[in-house]
C-alpha cells in the first residue's frame, strides 16, 4: 500500500486590604501604564499589542528605548517595522544600541541588505538581532556562504528563513547536506534547493535521513531534482495530513497506484492543500468534463494557480470547442506548462476576431457565460 510509505516515527488571585500592599500595587500599575503608554506613543503598538507586551518590560525611563529607536529609524526602519519587532522580541528595548545593535546591521547592510530590505528582513526575524554577533551571526554567515559560494546567495535564502543563521540550524544543515551528497545528489541541485527552500535542510538528522531512505525505497532518483521536492513534500507533512491527501484523490476515483504515480511525477502535488486538490479537481470533472484520470497524469496541474492560469485557460478553450473552433479541450499537461506566450499566440490572438471578448476571458474579465450573452 503507498500509504504506508509513511513513517510514523517522522512525524494576584486573591483581594489584599494591606495598606502597604495596595501601595506596590499602585507603583507597580503606574509602572505598568508608564510602558504601555510608551510603547503605544513612540513604538505604534496597538492598545491590546502594547499591555501585553508590557508584560515582558521593566524600564522606567526612556533613554535606552529611545536610543533603539533612533537607531533602527536611522537604518531606515519604519513605524510598522518597529511595531512588528517590539511585538516579537520586546527585550530589544533593552539592548545596547552601539554595541549590540547597530555592529549587525551594519555587517547586513555589508552583505547586500539596506533600505526596506534590511526593515523588513529584521521584522520578519527579529530573533537574530539577539543573537551573539561574532558566536553565531558571522560564523553561519560565513558556514553558509562556504556551501553557495557568495554573499548575494546566503541572502536570498536568509529572507526567506533568517532562522539558519543558528547554531543549531546550521549543523543541521551541513549534516544533510553532506547525507544528500553520499547519496549522490549533484552539489548544484542541493545548493540551488538550499536558496529557495532552506526550511527543508533544517531538519532533525535523523528525521532527514528516515525521509531520505524512504524517498528511495520509493523510486526516486538522487540525480534529478524531483528527489529533492519528493523529499521536501514528506518533511513538509504529518501523518494524518498525507492521509487526509490520499484520501481527497480517492474521491476523486484515484487509485493508490494512481497517487503513487502522480506523486513520482510530480511530488508538488501532494504539497497542495485539500481544499486546493477539490476546488481543482471539481472545476476539472464538472465544470470542464475532463476525465479524473487525466489529472492524475498531469499532476503538474496542482501546482498552478485556479483562478491565475486553470480557469482562463480552460474557458477559452472551452469556447473555442463550443464555436467548433478546434476540435477538443486541450490536454492538462499544456494547461499546466505551455508558457503564456505560447498560449496566447495558439488560442487567444489567432481567434480573437472570430470571438469577441476573448482576450477579455482570458484575463479573467468575463466568464464563459457573459462572453455567450454577448
Amino acid at each position: 500500500m503507498f500509504r504506508s510509505v509513511w513513517i510514523t516515527s517522522i512525524f494576584f488571585s486573591s483581594f489584599c486590604t494591606d495598606t502597604s500592599n495596595n501601595g506596590d500595587l499602585t507603583s507597580s500599575d503606574s509602572d505598568s501604564s508608564f510602558v504601555v503608554s510608551y510603547l503605544i506613543n513612540s513604538c505604534g503598538l496597538s492598545e491590546s499589542e502594547a499591555i501585553s507586551t508590557s508584560e515582558k518590560l521593566n524600564f522606567k525611563t526612556t533613554t535606552k528605548p529611545d536610543s533603539v529607536l533612533t537607531l533602527l529609524k536611522a537604518y531606515g526602519f519604519t513605524e510598522l517595522h518597529i511595531s512588528k519587532i517590539i511585538t516579537k522580541h520586546p527585550s530589544i528595548l533593552s539592548s545596547d544600541p552601539h554595541n549590540t545593535l547597530k555592529p549587525k546591521l551594519d555587517f547586513f547592510k555589508s552583505k547586500g541588505l539596506y533600505g526596506t530590505d534590511l526593515a523588513d528582513f529584521f521584522s520578519i526575524g527579529p530573533r537574530i538581532l539577539m543573537n551573539s554577533f561574532s558566536k553565531v551571526i558571522i560564523p553561519s554567515f560565513d558556514t553558509l556562504k562556504g556551501i553557495l559560494d557568495s554573499d548575494e546567495n546566503v541572502i536570498k535564502m536568509i529572507k526567506r528563513n533568517s532562522w539558519i543563521l543558528s547554531t543549531c540550524g546550521v549543523e543541521n544543515v551541513m549534516v544533510n547536506i553532506e547525507l544528500l551528497r553520499n547519496q549522490g545528489v549533484p552539489e548544484t541541485k542541493i545548493t540551488n534547493y538550499l536558496i529557495w527552500h532552506s526550511r527543508v535542510f533544517t531538519q532533525d538528522a535523523d528525521k532527514f535521513r528516515k525521509i531520505v531512505e524512504k524517498t528511495k525505497e520509493m523510486g526516486f532518483n538522487p540525480l534529478y531534482t524531483t528527489f529533492l521536492v519528493a523529499i521536501h513534500a514528506l518533511a513538509s507533512m504529518t501523518e494524518v495530513n498525507w492521509k487526509n491527501k490520499m484520501d481527497v484523490y480517492k474521491r476523486w476515483g484515484w487509485s493508490e497506484a494512481q497517487i503513487q504515480a502522480a506523486f513520482r511525477r510530480n511530488p508538488r502535488c501532494m504539497m497542495a492543500s485539500e481544499k486546493k486538490i477539490m476546488a481543482i479537481m471539481s472545476f476539472l470533472v464538472n465544470e470542464m468534463g475532463y476525465d479524473s484520470s487525466s489529472a492524475a497524469e498531469s499532476p503538474l496541474i496542482f501546482d498552478r494557480s485556479l483562478k491565475g492560469r486553470i480557469i482562463p485557460r480552460c474557458s477559452v478553450t472551452k469556447i473555442l470547442v463550443s464555436k467548433g473552433l478546434i476540435k477538443e479541450l486541450i490536454p492538462l499537461s499544456a494547461v499546466s506548462a505551455m508558457i503564456d506566450e505560447a498560449f496566447l499566440e495558439k488560442f487567444v490572438l489567432k481567434y480573437e476576431q472570430q470571438v469577441p471578448g476573448l482576450m477579455k476571458l482570458f484575463k479573467g474579465q468575463l466568464n464563459c457565460h457573459q462572453l455567450l450573452q454577448n
